[in-house]
């Protein structure tokens, strides 16, 4: 039989890396073909309209699922004989939390309403979307837990083909006054549905509900919930704060360029999906050289991929958006090097969550996201939009600097090399401040994409026959081991 990679290692993290990137890829590429097509079917207003319920769900997730799929992977260590117990028992709670704070939101009246500015008849639809988003994460994350990453690979496809496609055909059908509900109903209806299924397979396998599993979690994922959910008010508040202070038809040109950048958001939480199992696998075998090369190679490459993205930003915005939404260009490097930095932070969080000392990070990562939320609503009447990512950034920098030196007072600053993820970091920064002046000339902006496309060619071409030995490494284990299967 074939014999078990172990866990931790390199090489199942970066088959697992390789397939998360690249269901998401792929997942985000369809996303990325399709936000042209509402953004032209939908008017501006439907536009803001829809971007705003998003941000109330996404929001609202953090609050509803209790963030209970972010203790599955360390709950792995301590309940390896009954997993699957501990994950039917999160998966139930889950579910219990979202009815609870269903029928109170129902219960609050008209003023809630107000507040979150979403219509009436969208509220169950959320609510129901809410209780089975949560489920569909606990799912992946028992999955990525076991490396199961083809898996994963599989649903984050389903999740958005099906719910996607099916959104588009309604908004193509729909009148233009019921194309917001085309959009809202064709997305998150069959999106629940496949969580359904998730939930149905959880508690399946695990038939049971403890409740000291229940107090485990609580005490493990409150902190996290904290923590998320003021990290995410951060960065949604983007599009709710500008909503609030100067209207639907301005919020979405912030709204094209969040969902530009929400392309990177998510492949970004792929990879961390995978290093955060890597990761918590090393730190239990005490392997500190490995931890420091993978978290460097880990921050190394979602720097490549972030300046990327902001130098293609006006590309980007064309095709999503279209030249009316050209003035969303100048948002692009801020909120892109605001993802990175929260990306680079998230590393901490991880180490943080092994050890379960989350607590303090949960109390400074509120403080700060409300402090940045206020910064926002008193700065962008007088500085505009322009204002939004640049608060993001000072406060992720900020939390950065917090939650390593948590890490450290825990014992664990061997585990990361600070001084070169700081160079990295400052590389970042100063692409940022490139790419202002590069948008202003695009055959100087090309040249340096060129540059660049040609730098990676013949590094690649000079290590060609590392690359290749390590190919034909690779299929020659793979043959060996179909040909000792084929003989057992």
């Amino acid at each position: 039989m074939q014999k078990e990679e172990k866990r931790g290692s390199a090489g199942l993290a970066l088959k697992a890396g390789l397939w998360y990137v690249i269901s998401t890829f792929l997942v985000k590429g369809l996303s990325f073909i399709t936000t042209p097509v509402f953004s032209r079917l939908l008017s501006k207003e439907a536009y803001g309209e829809f971007s705003n319920f998003a941000s109330w769900q996404a929001l609202l997730l953090i609050i509803t699922s209790a963030e209970m799929q972010n203790t599955v992977a360390r709950a792995y260590y301590d309940f390896k004989e009954d997993f699957d117990g501990y994950v039917s028992t999160v998966t139930v709670f889950s579910c219990g939390v979202t009815i609870l704070l269903y029928a109170l939101f129902l219960l609050c009246g008209d003023w809630i309403y107000n507040i979150v500015s979403i219509p009436k008849e969208f509220v169950h639809i959320l609510f129901f979307m809410l209780m089975f988003q949560a489920c569909k994460q606990i799912y992946m994350a028992r999955e990525r837990t076991l490396y199961r990453y083809k898996s994963v690979a599989a649903i984050s496809v389903v999740n958005l083909l099906v719910p996607t496609l099916i959104a588009v055909v309604l908004v193509v059908l729909a009148q233009e006054s019921q194309r917001l509900g085309a959009r809202i109903y064709g997305f998150y209806l069959p999106s629940a549905l496949i969580g359904v299924g998730c939930a149905a397979v959880m508690l399946w396998r695990g038939k049971i509900f403890r409740w000291k599993y229940c107090k485990y979690a609580i005490v493990l994922s409150l902190p996290l919930m904290i923590h998320y959910l003021t990290a995410h008010l951060l960065t949604s508040s983007n599009t709710i704060v500008t909503k609030w202070v100067l209207g639907a038809e301005t919020v979405s040109s912030v709204s094209i360029a969040s969902s530009t950048n929400h392309i990177l958001t998510i492949l970004l939480q792929a990879v961390s999906g995978a290093v955060t199992t890597w990761l918590m696998d090393n730190m239990e075998q005490e392997n500190t050289s490995a931890t420091r090369k993978g978290t460097l190679l880990y921050v190394a490459g979602i720097a490549v991929v972030a300046i990327g993205v902001m130098l293609l930003a006006p590309e980007l915005i064309l095709i999503l958006g279209g030249s009316k939404y050209a003035d969303s260009v100048m948002l692009m490097p801020g909120m892109v090097v605001a993802v990175f930095v929260q990306s680079v932070s998230t590393v901490f969080t991880i180490m943080l969550t092994f050890r379960k000392n989350v607590v303090k990070t949960a109390v400074y990562t509120g403080i700060v996201s409300v402090l940045g939320v206020g910064a926002k609503y008193v700065l962008l009447p007088y500085f505009g939009v322009q204002v939004l990512p640049m608060v993001n950034i000072a406060a992720f920098g900020i939390l950065l600097v917090i939650n390593y030196f948590l890490v450290r007072n825990c014992g664990d600053g061997n585990f990361v090399s600070m001084k070169w993820i700081l160079a990295v970091v400052a590389v970042v920064f100063l692409a940022m401040a490139g790419s202002y002046l590069l948008y202003a000339n695009t055959i100087v902006r090309y040249s340096v994409i060129g540059v660049i496309a040609i730098a990676a060619a013949v590094v690649l071409y000079r290590y060609r026959q590392v690359v290749i030995k390590l190919v034909r490494a690779k299929l020659k284990k793979k043959k060996k081991n179909t040909n000792k299967i084929t003989e057992e």
